[in-house]
């Protein structure tokens, strides 16, 4: 993904445009990076501020480096379709429909039960920390975003038609907005408290409320130039509304130390919400907030993998540590192919640690007792451990059924053979679908048309 002769050219340009552009007349102070990839100029000021930053947090200022001159709004383009600048026809996104074969419109039927679903009261009668249940939710999300992406690829009005009214429908209905929202999610207890696996978890509650909500937008995306003047302005007034209350406090905080010192470390769907930011900055045609949004992803993700590729969190979560593992790099991955593609420019550092992730997805199929050897060097007190070998789930995280595809492209390379979770992905795979990064990666364009 990265050309050194671009970086070469890039400082070359660098050196030329900072010349004598201090306040004081002064040249700036040329240094090297911390990840050595680029060079860096500061004014005499600058510069001292920048050794007393590292005197006093060393690793937090290594983090800041990859973000620092990373991604501009200027890098950015929008495809219009999220991951893709035309939906197409593809195999892979499955033969969900809004009819089914004898005329009856069961799929219809069940996206229309979302809509003003009260997802809180299912929540609090139904999941545990250990086991969220959401399907009535989730599953009719990938259902509208697959029949939507069947009926848009092979161009069908009237299926078209009957998307965009559950689109509006949903909006209408402000479908999850009286889920708990992500300031209130801070004054509740953790997940897991006291090491209870059948504890509340709010977050679960939050997590997947935002989760369909970024599946939405993405949705929205899709149907954008479907729209009339009137559909839009309701459902761009559903998700303002959305956004305001599950992704902007995520937006807001100042720093990813900040963040992680209130939200714990770990990677989750979307990426913690990352990738409903960036599908907000689409919606909006918003760049700022697109290079904003991903130069701090960038860096919570350095923060959070190791250089070994084990994340903090995710691959020490007991007895399922592997299926969490696996779970954390498919995110990682759907959200740095969406970056990509957008134009920016993943850091080496950052690759190389996505490259060791992949690897680490591999050695806990090949050899699962070394995988778990590893000895935990992290932040948080893994209360979401699974210590109980009952719980145990040893393959690679079913939902992640594209996972082979995103390592073949974003790192070159390959997923060992997991028979379990080949077994099991099948059923996932029918939906079309990834809800956890909001695309099939199957459906991506240059891989249906080669």
């Amino acid at each position: 993904m990265k050309n050194i002769l671009f970086i070469l050219v890039l400082s070359l340009y660098s050196i030329q445009g900072f010349a004598s552009s201090c306040p004081d007349g002064s040249e700036p102070i040329k240094s090297i990076s911390d990840d050595g990839t680029y060079f860096v100029y500061k004014c005499s000021a600058d510069a001292k501020n920048t050794k007393k930053s590292k005197t006093s947090n060393t690793a937090s200022t290594s983090s800041s480096n990859i973000r620092e001159g990373r991604v501009k709004a200027s890098d950015i383009s929008f495809p219009g379709k999220f991951y893709t600048t035309e939906i197409k026809s593809c195999k892979a996104s499955g033969f969900t429909e809004f009819h089914n074969s004898f005329g009856v419109r069961s799929d219809v039927r069940l996206v229309e039960g979302l809509i003003g679903y009260d997802w809180h009261a299912d929540w609090e009668a139904n999941s545990t920390s250990i086991r969220p249940f959401h399907d009535r939710i989730t599953i009719p999300t990938k259902m509208l975003m697959s029949a939507t992406h069947n009926a848009l690829g092979n161009n069908n009005q009237e299926h078209i038609s009957i998307a965009k009214n559950l689109l509006v429908g949903l909006a209408k209905a402000d479908t999850l907005y009286d889920s708990i929202g992500y300031n209130d999610i801070k004054k509740k207890p953790s997940c897991y408290a006291d090491g209870d696996i059948n504890s509340p978890c709010w977050h679960h509650e939050y997590q997947f409320a935002t989760g369909v909500f970024t599946n939405y937008m993405i949705t929205a995306l899709w149907l954008r130039d479907e729209l009339n003047e009137q559909e839009f302005k309701i459902v761009d007034k559903y998700i303002n509304k959305m956004f305001k209350k599950f992704l902007q406090p995520v937006e807001d905080y100042s720093s990813v130390e900040e963040w992680i010192k209130v939200d714990g470390p770990g990677i989750g769907q979307h990426v913690n919400g990352g990738s409903g930011i960036l599908a907000y900055a689409s919606w909006t045609n918003n760049t700022e907030l697109a290079a904003k949004e991903i130069n701090f992803r960038f860096e919570f993700l350095d923060k959070l993998i190791f250089k070994d590729g084990y994340i903090d969190n995710n691959s020490f979560r007991g007895y399922r540590a592997q299926w969490y593992h696996s779970y954390g790099v498919n995110n990682i991955l759907g959200y740095v192919y969406i970056a990509d593609l957008w134009g920016a420019e993943v850091p080496d550092k950052l690759q190389k640690k996505l490259v060791k992730a992949s690897e680490v997805v591999n050695l806990a199929i090949t050899d699962w007792d070394k995988f778990k050897s590893r000895e935990y060097t992290g932040s948080s007190g893994l209360t979401n451990s699974i210590r109980d070998p009952s719980n145990a789930i040893k393959h690679t995280h079913q939902m992640a059924f594209g996972l082979d595809t995103l390592m073949k492209i974003i790192v070159d390379f390959e997923l060992a053979k997991d028979l379990t979770y080949l077994q099991k992905r099948k059923n996932h795979m029918t939906y079309g679908t990834d809800d956890l990064i909001g695309f099939n990666p199957n459906c991506i364009h240059k891989l249906v048309t080669e």
